[in-house]
C-alpha cells in the first residue's frame, strides 16, 4: 500500500504533466462532510451573486468600484452579464481539524484541477490499493464528466448532434500551460469531447457563428480572463463578437466573464460587511460564519469611515493571525502572511494596499495530513490545500495540492515543494 503512489500507471500526458508532483498517498474525507461543504458553498455563491441588488441597486459596475476593482476590468466582466451566473466555482480550503474552511472561491470556467480522477482511476488500478477501496467503500466524482455534460448542455440550443468545443487562451496563453491543456483535453476525450485549443487571437466569425482556424464552434470554453485582454482592443472585439453570437444562439459562450466579479476575495469580505450581515437571515448568517473566516476590505473605496477604521484597527493590532491578499490572483502571488514578516514589513504592507482590491483574512491553520515516504517509512504532516468543485448539481469533486509547513505557507505550484494528490470520499 505504502508504494501505491509510486506504482501508478497514468495516462501518458497526464503522467508527463503530474507524473512527478505526486503525494505519496490520496486523501480520504466523509462523504457527508464533504457533500454538506459544498452545498454550504452553493449557498454563499448564490449570496456573492445577490450582493449588487443587496447594496447597489443591481448596478455592477457600482458594486466593482465598491471593491477597489479597476473600472476597465470591471466594465469586461459585465459585458453580457445576466445578473445569473452559472453555478460552477472551485473553493481553495483548508480542514482545521474540524471542519473546511474557506480561503478562496474561484468562479468561471478557466478552473484548473478538473481532471484529478484521472489518479482515482489509477490508483484503483493497483491491485492492493483496489482492495482497500473495496473494503472501505471508497468513492470519487469525476469532475471532467461534469465539465463535459455542461458542455452538452450549454450546446443544446446550438446543435443537435455532438457539440464542436474550444477551449479558448488569451494570446500567448497556451504555450506556458500546454502540457496543462493537453492533460485536459485527454480527459475530455475519455468523455467523449474532442477539445480543440486556440487562443482568441485565432477566433473569428461565419454568418454570425464563431470560428477557431476556419472551424465552425458549436461551443467556446473559455480560459482567458479580463485581465489578460484589457490592454488589447483586438481581443475586446472578438469578446464582442462571441457575446453576440452566445446571445444569437449561434456559439454557446461557457462561461461569460460575468462570474469574475464574484471570484474577487473581497465578494468574500463583503459578507463581513456589517451593511450585508444586516441583510441576512439568522441561517445565512450562520453559514457564513461556519464556512468562512473573517475578511475584510482593505480598500477604503465605498467604506463608512467607522467601519474602515475598526478593519485597520484590528489589522494593526494581530498581524500574526492575519494574511494580506490581492483580491484577485492565483499562486499565493502578492500573498503576505502575517507571522511570517517583522511589524515593519506588515505596516510598510498594509500602507501599500489601502488602495485598490485586496483583502485582510483571519489565518486558519490547518491540520496536519499524515503522509507516509514511499522510500524511507517516514511518517511526517503536509498542510493540505483543498480544491473543492461544485455546480449546479452539488459536490462536482475534489483534489488537493500539499506542502510540508517548513516549505512555506502558500500551498500552490509556484513553490516547488508543492505536491498533488486525488481525494476518495468514505461512506461516514
Amino acid at each position: 500500500m505504502r508504494r501505491a503512489a509510486r506504482e501508478l500507471r497514468l495516462p501518458d500526458t497526464y503522467g508527463n504533466s503530474y507524473g512527478k508532483l505526486l503525494l505519496d498517498r490520496p486523501l480520504f474525507v466523509a462523504e457527508p462532510e464533504i457533500t454538506a461543504f459544498a452545498d454550504d458553498l452553493t449557498a454563499l455563491f448564490g449570496l456573492l451573486v445577490s450582493l449588487p441588488d443587496r447594496l447597489y441597486d443591481g448596478d455592477p459596475l457600482r458594486y466593482c468600484a465598491a471593491l477597489g476593482m479597476d473600472p476597465r476590468l470591471a466594465e469586461l466582466m459585465s459585458r453580457g452579464a445576466t445578473g445569473e451566473p452559472p453555478v460552477y466555482a472551485r473553493a481553495d480550503a483548508y480542514h482545521d481539524g474540524t471542519c473546511f474552511k474557506l480561503l478562496e472561491l474561484n468562479v468561471g470556467s478557466q478552473l484548473g484541477g478538473t481532471d484529478s480522477a484521472q489518479l482515482n482511476r489509477a490508483f484503483l488500478q493497483v491491485p492492493a490499493f483496489k482492495e482497500f477501496a473495496e473494503r472501505h467503500r471508497l468513492g470519487h466524482i469525476d469532475t471532467v464528466a461534469r465539465v463535459a455534460a455542461a458542455l452538452r448542455r450549454a450546446a443544446a440550443p446550438v446543435t443537435a448532434g455532438e457539440p464542436v468545443v474550444a477551449l479558448v487562451e488569451a494570446n500567448g496563453g497556451l504555450a506556458a500551460y500546454r502540457h496543462v491543456f493537453a492533460a485536459l483535453q485527454e480527459a475530455m476525450l475519455g468523455h467523449g469531447v474532442r477539445l480543440l485549443l486556440g487562443e482568441i487571437g485565432e477566433l473569428g466569425e461565419r454568418n454570425g457563428k464563431i470560428t477557431l482556424r476556419g472551424t465552425p464552434l458549436d461551443v467556446v470554453l473559455r480560459y482567458f480572463v479580463a485581465g489578460e485582454i484589457v490592454d488589447d482592443p483586438a481581443a475586446r472585439a472578438t469578446l464582442d463578437l462571441l457575446l453576440t453570437a452566445h446571445r444569437s444562439g449561434r456559439t454557446a459562450m461557457y462561461t461569460t466573464l460575468e462570474g469574475a466579479m464574484f471570484a474577487s476575495k473581497g465578494s468574500l469580505a463583503m459578507l463581513h460587511d456589517p451593511r450585508v450581515r444586516r441583510t441576512l437571515s439568522d441561517a445565512e448568517r450562520a453559514m457564513v460564519d461556519r464556512v468562512m473566516p473573517w475578511t475584510g476590505l482593505l480598500s477604503r473605496a465605498g467604506q463608512p469611515a467607522d467601519e474602515y477604521a475598526e478593519v485597520l484597527e484590528r489589522c494593526h493590532g494581530d498581524r500574526e493571525n492575519l494574511v494580506l491578499k490581492p483580491g484577485v490572483g492565483h499562486g499565493g502571488v502578492g500573498t503576505v502572511v502575517g507571522h511570517e514578516v517583522t511589524d515593519a514589513q506588515w505596516q510598510e504592507a498594509l500602507a501599500a494596499r489601502t488602495e485598490g482590491d485586496h483583502v485582510v483574512q483571519e489565518r486558519v491553520r490547518p491540520a496536519g495530513e499524515p503522509v507516509i515516504d514511499a522510500d524511507t517509512g517516514q511518517t511526517r504532516d503536509w498542510v493540505a490545500n483543498w480544491g473543492v468543485f461544485v455546480d449546479a448539481e452539488g459536490y462536482a469533486g475534489a483534489f488537493v495540492r500539499a506542502l510540508r509547513a517548513e516549505d512555506g505557507a502558500v500551498v500552490a505550484y509556484a513553490n516547488p515543494g508543492t505536491r498533488g494528490t486525488c481525494v476518495f470520499t468514505v461512506p461516514s
